[in-house]
């Protein structure tokens, strides 16, 4: 019975990884919201950068600013 513990547990982080792999692509994912929140950027003219929030959160839209570097001006023409 103690031998087949290890096999087990082998077994079952092999299953929680390949589980993980898979749902990189999915709608919503981090992945996936990362590109989108790059695309959406990019079309303003800016560049993604990491913000420091400290430790990861696991969203996207809070770990990435939009740098935008030719930005408009207050003064009026």
């Amino acid at each position: 019975m103690k031998r087949s513990a290890p096999i087990t547990l082998f077994a079952l982080s092999l299953a929680l990884a390949a589980s993980s792999c898979a749902s990189t692509d999915r709608p919503g994912s981090y992945a996936t919201e990362l590109a989108r929140l790059e695309e959406s950027c990019r079309a303003r003219g800016g560049i993604l950068t990491p913000a420091d929030v400290g430790r990861p959160l696991g969203r996207p839209q809070t770990e990435y600013a939009c740098r935008i570097n030719d930005g408009g001006t207050r003064l009026r023409n």
